[in-house]
């Protein structure tokens, strides 16, 4: 079914191979195949959270393309404007592991979704959508892709839809120079910033959760949404500063846990809920991904999200 969603996000998708070895040091190693990419889990993780979601970007002629394709249909997430493109691939990556240590190893120069242009975001999209997800990984993979964020936060202004910034600092993509000058220019132009807490230090230079959400808002962000892992999680505002708290669980795989945080945040919001409630949705949702291995399988359902929800709501709410 065609609709306009409420929830839009663009950037780079990836097809991952995700393994876990056996027998070895990267001996023998199994190997499943799964989806990355930080704007496409958090498409897939809005529309499964209860979102209206969408997702734009550019995919490879080639099999890997076709992959993403039928999972977004089968995630509910509207890709109808995707472009195919004839002349570059998908981008690819690979999770290797040996023990407690993770490798991530990317084959992504030259994407497809490196090609994404402000002409490929569809008229009224943006504008009709309640909110809109950028982040800096988009920023980072090309300049085209990069023009295409400032593009539509420019759109998502004129037409009063919310705009959520994920900072994502890769250090593999460019330097940190020029992450953190990026991040720091983006930040007053949106309403939400949603870093984690390495990336609130390496923007900020300090160490402590409430100097660094002083700081970005110093630097014109409205609302920051400090996430910090096990620790929980920080809700900032010129108002003032509230914590919240983690559920205790057993990390297994961090990968896609921020994307799932922003994605349920947003559903939250565009739900009507005060900032302090979707972080805590949003922080009970996160804990789920972690659980397990991969970026998108261990995305909750609605129905787990608001049991966990209901859970971490007790745990706080207890002397």
């Amino acid at each position: 079914m065609t609709y306009v969603p409420d929830i839009l996000s663009f950037g780079e998708p990836m097809v991952e191979f995700n393994a876990e070895a056996v027998g070895g040091p990267r001996v023998g190693s199994l190997y499943s195949v799964g989806f990355g990419g930080d704007s496409s889990n958090f498409a897939v993780a809005a529309s499964r959270l209860g979102g209206r979601s969408g997702y734009l970007t550019r995919v490879g002629d080639d099999q890997f393309g076709e992959l993403l394709r039928k999972l977004w249909v089968s995630e509910g997430v509207q890709a109808e404007h995707v472009v195919t493109d004839e002349e570059h691939p998908t981008g690819l990556y690979f999770i290797l592991r040996e023990g407690t240590s993770t490798e991530f190893v990317y084959r992504r120069a030259g994407s497809a979704a490196s090609r994404l242009r402000p002409a490929d975001l569809p008229d009224g999209w943006i504008e009709q959508a309640r909110v809109v997800h950028v982040t800096g990984i988009t920023q980072a993979i090309s300049r085209s892709a990069c023009d295409t964020v400032f593009s539509a936060i420019e759109r998502a202004r004129a037409g009063d839809t919310v705009v959520t910034y994920d900072p994502n600092i890769r250090p593999r993509l460019w330097s940190l120079d020029q992450a953190r000058a990026m991040a720091r220019y983006t930040i007053p132009l949106c309403d939400v910033v949603l870093p984690n807490l390495d990336e609130g230090r390496l923007l900020t230079g300090y160490e402590d959760p409430r100097a660094i959400t002083q700081e970005l808002l110093a630097l014109g962000a409205p609302l920051v949404v400090l996430k910090m892992g096990g620790v929980g999680a920080a809700v900032a505002t010129a108002d003032g500063y509230e914590a919240i708290p983690a559920l205790k669980v057993r990390a297994k795989d961090p990968t896609g846990a921020g994307d799932t945080f922003d994605a349920a945040f947003a559903v939250a919001l565009v739900e009507g809920r005060p900032a302090v409630e979707a972080a805590t949705f949003a922080a009970a949702a996160a804990s789920r991904v972690v659980q397990s291995l991969g970026a998108v399988n261990p995305i909750p359902s609605r129905r787990v999200a608001d049991e966990l929800f209901a859970e971490l709501m007790a745990t706080a709410g207890a002397p």
